[in-house]
């Protein structure tokens, strides 16, 4: 059996990305301490960081001081407001940045998201030697992305672990305008305007097969 125990791991967590994945495919939470378990497994943690937003209401606190106790630091921003009043939070560009300053002192390289703007921020990684891995909802993850991964973890696959229920998910038509900026209506009016922004990924038919149809054993 192959020892890993000595390999560094680095963690980033796009919070707005699996937040919202976990809310508007399963009405629940994300389970952070135990994707970070999970991900490092027999490795050597080094850092595991959380990007996020803040809001003026600050209620996003406890969720924040959760996070600190799994051992998770935060990074945390104020949103962008435009004369158009349009608002801006995402972590996309400040996630490379931080992952490119610290990759000397990283030999695996985990991204928890599923947006697929980290495919060329991965091809780096591996063209410097790294191992790049992603985890995030299958459902919602670019599958270019998912080629690019040496390593790929599906959350989908355990939910038992990897989720919390939540019984304050209200569904989309039920939220508050952002003009109330709570977390969960920021996060949601973020990233519902970055998944419209995306391309939509191009359709693949599966091969057809010809003959006697496989048996399934």
């Amino acid at each position: 059996m192959l020892d890993f125990s000595n390999r560094r791991v680095g963690v980033f967590i796009d919070v707005q990305n699996m937040y919202y994945s976990a809310r508007n495919i399963y009405g629940s939470k994300v389970n952070y301490g135990n994707i970070v378990q999970a991900a490092t497994g027999n490795q050597k943690l080094i850092r595991a960081i959380a990007y996020t937003i803040s809001t003026k209401t600050g209620d996003e606190l406890p969720f924040f001081e959760a996070l600190h106790k799994s051992g998770i630091e935060v990074n945390t921003k104020e949103l962008l407001e435009y004369e158009s009043g349009q608002k801006k939070g995402d972590w996309d560009v400040g996630i490379t940045v931080d992952i490119i300053r610290m990759l000397d002192t990283f030999d695996v390289v985990v991204i928890v998201s599923g947006d697929g703007d980290y495919v060329p921020l991965g091809e780096y990684i591996k063209n410097r030697g790294r191992i790049f891995h992603v985890v995030s909802f299958r459902e919602s993850t670019s599958s270019k992305l998912v080629e690019a991964a040496d390593i790929y973890t599906n959350l989908s696959d355990n939910l038992g672990e990897f989720l919390i229920k939540d019984a304050k998910y209200r569904p989309a038509q039920q939220r508050r305008g952002s003009t109330t900026d709570t977390f969960d209506d920021v996060i949601a009016e973020q990233s519902e305007n970055q998944f419209k922004s995306a391309p939509a990924a191009p359709v693949v038919e599966a091969p057809k097969r010809r003959g006697r149809p496989a048996k399934i054993t």
